[in-house]
């Protein structure tokens, strides 16, 4: 199960198809052993799914939903879990032939929690006193709630179909999480009567942690600026700040008990893949370790229910490595200053870097310059690479994220974050396009992931 690959998520599926001999192309080139295929019409490999399974499918009406989604005009699907039927699988077909005649993997791919809840307000996440997320935070995701059994039995049930009427060698689920941490109000989520019953079967005391996040809200609103001064000057970590307020324990167990949700649903999927077809390599796309709990990612929890771990992107978008505590102080920074009266932007700033560890990277503190800065993305992935080989299991494999379409010296810096800390592999991100190949063709990819 763990060994060394180079994964391509191909966002692109239609574009790979169309070319027989790409797939050797890449094998021989940069050393490709994986693709993972993604349409971005659909969200998923580009899987059809049986007429059985959409008659009881819940995101069946989506076409009805433009309204609250309007790419649905152009025919583009919303980010919702599982797999909505009515997608044309005739290029995964191609690719999935181009694959085997190559002799390479291919894994398939759907999305799960962290989006839809906006299209799906019925099935969205809630805060702990049943109330919809706020829409302020949009960007960073409006997830469905992971504990709804509807949606959960018959996203596993796709997986099943998917596994045994497709010639696939493993799987990749992707958006298994809550919505990123920048997302201040889905810190609080999914707080509804579902996750409670959810919880409470993991052994948790829902009704303590719910008190104790009230308190914790209610405590934070009575700090001061000279208390948030006095703590940056002595190197806080994360538990530092929530030990000032009341309720930072039992915030920090609701973090825990959300993890642990997500990793029991992720075990019950990758078990029913394993017995309807036999061991296949199940993982996901995690949070980098900064942020990880934060987001529903308890490395320890999560490896119980996943064979190798990824990324999302080295840097950029909603889920970028590099990005992820800069995106999240962005939104903490504001968040602090309106609830801690007399706190300053660059106070903020300041105190949110050191939470997680960033303060030596000398980053900008004010959020304007946060916006248009050059960050220093290669030593950030690095670290939190670093992070990952150090913390994770290892017997689990390592494939982090390398957006391979930047520019060639930040692409090397990427390289040998992975190679120096001796991971498994990476998950490669570029186009399908014809300029996409060639510029990832011209790199020197191969060396620099076997220096």
């Amino acid at each position: 199960m763990k060994k060394k690959r180079r994964i391509w998520f191909c966002g692109g599926i239609e574009q790979a198809a169309a070319d027989p001999d790409l797939l050797a192309r890449l094998r021989d080139e940069i050393g490709l052993t994986t693709i993972m295929p993604e349409s971005p019409i659909c969200h998923t490999s580009g899987f059809a799914t049986s007429d059985e399974l959409a008659k009881r499918g819940p995101f069946e009406d989506w076409r009805s939903r433009a309204d609250l989604y309007p790419r649905i005009a152009e025919g583009i699907y919303p980010p919702v879990a599982g797999i909505i039927s009515g997608f044309d699988d005739t290029p995964l077909k191609k690719l999935i032939e181009s694959a085997q005649k190559t002799g390479i993997e291919i894994w398939g791919h759907i999305g799960l929690w962290s989006y839809g809840g906006d299209v799906y307000p019925e099935y969205a996440m809630r805060d702990i006193e049943g109330e919809p997320l706020d829409m302020r935070y949009k960007q960073w995701g409006i997830g469905l709630c992971p504990s709804r059994k509807e949606i959960n039995d018959w996203t596993r049930d796709g997986l099943i179909d998917a596994v045994q009427r497709y010639a696939l060698d493993g799987f990749c689920v992707d958006h298994a999480r809550y919505a990123a941490p920048a997302n201040v109000h889905g810190l609080y989520a999914c707080g509804c009567a579902h996750c409670q019953r959810a919880g409470a079967a993991l052994g948790y005391d829902v009704a303590r942690l719910y008190d104790g996040l009230r308190h914790f809200r209610q405590s934070l609103k009575t700090l001061d600026r000279r208390q948030i001064s006095r703590m940056i000057d002595h190197q806080p970590n994360l538990w530092d700040f929530l030990s000032l307020c009341e309720g930072g324990a039992e915030l920090l167990e609701w973090f825990r008990m959300r993890a642990g949700l997500l990793a029991a649903r992720m075990a019950e999927f990758r078990n029913a893949i394993n017995e309807a077809t036999g061991t296949k390599p199940f993982g996901s796309d995690v949070f980098p370790p900064a942020v990880a709990l934060l987001g529903g990612h308890d490395y320890t929890t999560w490896q119980q229910g996943a064979d190798y771990l990824t990324g999302g992107s080295s840097f950029g978008g909603v889920v970028g490595w590099a990005t992820m505590v800069t995106n999240l102080a962005g939104e903490w920074a504001p968040a602090l200053c309106r609830t801690i009266d007399e706190l300053q932007e660059n106070e903020a700033l300041a105190l949110v870097y050191r939470l997680f560890g960033y303060e030596d990277f000398d980053l900008p503190l004010t959020l304007a310059g946060l916006q248009e800065a050059q960050l220093p993305l290669p030593e950030i992935f690095a670290r939190e690479v670093g992070k990952l080989k150090a913390v994770a299991d290892p017997n689990i494999g390592l494939y982090p994220p390398l957006s391979v379409s930047a520019a060639p010296d930040i692409v090397q810096a990427l390289c040998e974050a992975v190679v120096d800390n001796e991971c498994d592999g990476a998950m490669l991100s570029f186009g399908a396009t014809e300029e996409a190949i060639e510029n990832v063709l011209q790199l020197d990819l191969a060396q620099w992931l076997d220096s």
